[in-house]
């Protein structure tokens, strides 16, 4: 079954598992809106997310080919030592075909605080938002593309 998965799949459902984890920590931020001294979470990954893929990428290949021995293996990342995917805080927790590359939650830079010491902007959360699910949805489409293409394979003979 493994055959049918290649990297942009690969690259799609980890994209997917992305911004799964930024709507949490969104959905986090907005829920302690009133805590004292709190300070929002953000969840960057596709910079890692590009770099993997790049890295499954043969030289003059795409996406679609699937790297030859000696290559790296696209979305193969997992995080074995505390220096590696510097950068991410969390890294190692991110669940998915790209444990590690989902990063971590961070604080934003920038951040502005209220008198009580809360550093969430509801309309930056509400914007990210809105941008995260717009993403998500188009990934969605793209994957949902990918498999009817090989459900179109399979049924014709």
């Amino acid at each position: 079954m493994s055959w049918l998965i290649d990297p942009a799949t690969r690259a799609l459902t980890a994209a997917m598992d992305g911004y799964a984890r930024r709507e949490q920590a969104i959905a986090s931020n907005l829920a302690n809106i009133d805590t004292p001294n709190y300070k929002p979470v953000r969840v960057d990954f596709e910079s890692v997310l590009a770099a993997a893929t790049q890295d499954a990428m043969q030289p003059g290949g795409t996406a679609m080919n699937p790297p030859t021995a000696g290559q790296p293996a696209a979305m193969g990342l997992e995080r074995t030592a505390g220096a590696h995917l510097a950068g991410f805080t969390d890294a190692s927790s991110a669940p998915g075909p790209v444990a590690g590359a989902m990063g971590g939650t961070s604080l934003p830079a920038g951040l502005q605080q209220r008198v009580d010491g809360n550093g969430v902007d509801v309309d930056a959360q509400m914007t990210s938002l809105a941008e995260t699910q717009l993403k998500y949805s188009a990934t969605a489409r793209m994957l949902s593309g990918k498999l009817q293409q090989l459900r179109d394979v399979v049924s014709s003979r």
